[in-house]
């Protein structure tokens, strides 16, 4: 799967298409005047690491190139391009609102025209691989909300819920056969206080259910908190 080998993740900032609810995919969407402040509270997260980051890998996708650009203000580390970490590539889905695609989405059914499922997890395991084995020291991956949901899925498990620019810190555990990670979830509090650093619900038991499950699952959540 994954090599064992520290690494950081963040989701990109609020964009436009977050905003109005349009699934981008691989659609270029700037991100918002919320996203842009998000990543500079981000920022603060990532320089307060015990360990920072030798280098920043982010997604060529203009949201997550311009967060990189702001996480990466004070800290000056090489950063480079990847499509490999961009979002799935819906097809005819792209731009569309979240009434017309979410559900199916969500659902897991594979979009007319894009990248099956299969596909993307194949990709984003291959760019998370070579970029971890080619690198010394941890690198941060600026990716999108779908990338952190393959990692998941490589190992048979679901992931959701993911907020603009929150940071995910994957260390290795190989005491755990089935999902061989500790995720740690680095939060900025909007009091101004010291990042805190807790064991992200999105990846471990309590939220963990069937990957085969998930779209039901989640779209029963949504339709009962409405």
């Amino acid at each position: 799967m994954l090599p064992a080998t520290p690494f950081y993740i963040i989701r990109h900032g609020q964009t436009e298409a977050n905003a109005s609810q349009i699934m981008a995919g691989q659609l270029n969407s700037p991100l918002t005047d919320l996203g842009r402040a998000q990543a500079e509270a981000a920022r603060a997260a990532v320089e307060a690491l015990p360990v920072r980051p030798r280098i920043i890998v982010h997604s060529h996708l203009d949201r997550a190139r311009d967060t990189a650009s702001i996480l990466n203000r004070s800290l000056g580390l090489p950063m480079i391009s990847s499509k490999e970490i961009s979002e799935i590539f819906v097809g005819e889905w792209e731009g569309t609102p979240y009434e017309v695609s979410l559900e199916p989405y969500l659902k897991g059914e594979d979009p007319p025209g894009g990248e099956t499922h299969a596909e993307f997890c194949e990709r984003v395991r291959r760019g998370i691989r070579a970029h971890c084995e080619e690198h010394d020291g941890p690198v941060l991956f600026v990716a999108h909300g779908g990338v952190m949901r393959a990692i998941a899925s490589l190992y048979g498990i679901f992931a959701e819920g993911f907020r603009n620019c929150h940071l995910h810190e994957f260390e290795p555990d190989a005491a755990n056969a089935a999902f061989p990670w500790k995720v740690w979830h680095h939060d900025c509090p909007e009091d101004g206080s010291a990042p805190q650093r807790i064991v992200s619900p999105l990846f471990h038991p309590e939220e963990n259910r069937p990957l085969s499950n998930y779209g039901s699952w989640l779209i029963a959540k949504k339709t009962s908190s409405a």
